[in-house]
């Protein structure tokens, strides 16, 4: 079977030298719903700043392979937070240079639009990620041109390993249950409410409904937080399900995800058709007939004209795209629970 590659851009102006020494890369609360879509064995590379005389140039550092799920550790290694007394960037993963080619000289950063230019890859790599965003998921054949570059700068290699000081750091585990309020329950922040469905991909799959039997069969590749400079935002989660067979990976159907912690708005509809047209610009082989959107949120307050309004424009909307509608609440037992709206 083909191997399957996922690679990260993490992005650190200042803090690469710890992150090198240290082996490891975080990131803040706000941001945990970027750093749970990383995976043991995927690869990553690190865009930082340098100061070359009197400018400020960007670099990319790499490769290396997350060896570490996901998790909590507040530990100071980056910058001190005042308030906890912990550190700032609480949510990581374990980093370590790879033994098979190790590069120390970076490229520039500028690699990532020439490529562009080139038209060799559909970036979603813009100025405002670079600022906005810790880490930017790559398209796979975006991370495979990045690595060569990588490899070509440094064609002999070289022998300076992470010296991995946070490896031996305990590896708490990351709950993003935390809920607003006991008679109203909604998801505090929509970063934790991303990161609950990121942790529980059954039931993303259950929304999307393209999985149904013989998951082995199967292949999920998940996006999250994918820039559209085109229609403004960021999409929240793109899952994109492929089927070996014939010993090649096909493309069987795409899930577009809009999450609102709250109460869901009309124009919600309108959003989640912008983010399902970027979708099928930016993926090799997706057409949008191919995809599902699907908003989440939850629900429509005091308001019944909202439920009308969203149900009138998914039915108006129905020759040219298949959208669905779900709200969630919340149970006794903190059981997130997932209820579609009937059209």
């Amino acid at each position: 079977m083909i191997p399957r590659y996922k690679f990260h851009l993490f992005i650190t102006p200042i803090y690469y030298p710890k992150c090198f020494e240290y082996g490891l890369f975080g990131v803040g609360r706000t941001q945990m719903n970027q750093i749970v879509n990383v995976h043991r064995g995927d690869f990553a590379f690190i865009y930082t700043t340098q100061k070359i005389g009197t400018r400020t140039k960007p670099f990319i550092y790499g490769p290396f392979r997350v060896v570490s799920e996901p998790y909590l550790n507040n530990e100071v290694v980056w910058a001190k937070d005042e308030k906890t007394g912990g550190d700032k960037y609480p949510y990581r993963v374990k980093i370590d240079t790879t033994p098979e080619h190790i590069c120390e000289k970076p490229i520039s950063a500028q690699k990532l639009y020439d490529l562009r230019e080139e038209g060799r890859i559909k970036s979603v790599i813009d100025s405002s990620a670079l600022i906005n965003k810790s880490v930017i998921n790559l398209l796979p054949n975006e991370g495979k041109l990045i690595l060569e570059s990588l490899v070509q700068q440094n064609s002999h290699g070289s022998n300076m390993e992470s010296p991995k000081k946070g490896h031996a750091q305990k590896e708490g585990s990351i709950d993003p249950k935390e809920f607003v309020a006991k008679d109203l329950k909604e998801f505090r922040l929509e970063s934790q409410f991303e990161t609950y469905l990121l942790q529980n991909q059954d039931e993303l799959n259950a929304l999307t409904q393209f999985i149904r039997d013989e998951k082995s069969r199967y292949y999920v590749d998940i996006y999250n937080q994918v820039s559209t400079y085109i229609a403004g935002g960021a999409v929240d989660i793109i899952a994109v399900y492929e089927k070996y067979l014939f010993d090649m990976w096909l493309k069987l159907g795409v899930g577009v995800f809009e999450l609102k912690k709250g109460v869901l708005e009309p124009d919600t509809i309108e959003q989640l058709i912008e983010y399902i047209e970027w979708t099928a610009r930016l993926f090799p082989g997706i057409k949008k007939e191919m995809i599902r959107g699907v908003v989440v949120g939850r629900d429509f307050g005091n308001l019944e004209s909202h439920r009308k309004d969203i149900i009138t424009r998914i039915k108006e909307y129905d020759r040219l795209y298949n959208l669905v509608c779900y709200t969630y609440s919340i149970d006794e037992t903190d059981d997130v629970i997932f209820k579609r709206l009937e059209i």
